[in-house]
């Protein structure tokens, strides 16, 4: 090697074929329509601030993650398409979830007291409880199923933690507040983030 050159410690490769740029636009929709959702969607009462240190936190993993998507070498084909099929399903969750809720302004995540003014129990919370985080974890594991990358392995896992703890935090709140056994009754019949799994969880 010759004296001052420094190896590359990543391989950027811009995508190569019709379905990797599919990959690539499905990967910057996903973060777009749910960073769009954040500031959109849900309510803006003043939060704590380790919650939003974790919002955006989440946020710049999701582009760092994207980024990876867009520069680094992909999987096989078969990979890809999965990537995509999940990515997909992610926004269709996310867009189910909103379309259910409708006019009730739900809090971003790690949910916290007052609680919204009903449970929603339509659309795709008639078969999960958390759909949003639900689509929170199959964007980022698309990540390390499209890219063969350690950067994928290294930035998933803590955006895949992060939905779950918000899911798990949400419960513990309802079965605290005053509408417990409404909730109960409702865990009873649903998944938490995967349908028929986590029942009474």
């Amino acid at each position: 090697m010759p004296v001052g050159t420094i190896p590359a410690i990543v391989h950027v490769e811009l995508p190569q074929t019709l379905l990797q740029w599919a990959l690539a636009g499905a990967a910057v929709a996903t973060v777009v329509f749910f960073g769009a959702g954040l500031t959109l969607y849900f309510e803006r009462a003043t939060r704590q601030r380790w919650v939003l240190s974790l919002h955006y936190g989440s946020m710049l993993l999701a582009a760092v993650q994207t980024a990876g998507i867009v520069v680094l070498p992909n999987r096989d084909d078969v990979y890809v398409m999965t990537a995509i099929g999940m990515y997909t399903l992610a926004m269709l969750l996310f867009l189910g979830a909103i379309e259910a809720a409708k006019r009730t302004r739900l809090q971003r995540s790690f949910v916290d007291l007052p609680l919204p003014d009903r449970l929603i129990t339509d659309g795709p919370f008639r078969w999960i409880r958390h759909p949003f985080c639900a689509g929170y974890v199959l964007a980022a594991a698309a990540g390390p199923v499209a890219t063969a990358h350690w950067l994928m392995f290294l930035v998933s896992p803590p955006l895949i933690g992060l939905a779950v703890a918000a899911a798990v935090r949400e419960e513990r709140v309802w079965l605290a507040s005053g509408r417990a056994a409404e909730y109960h009754a409702y865990q009873q019949r649903t998944g938490m983030l995967v349908p028929f799994v986590g029942r009474g969880q």
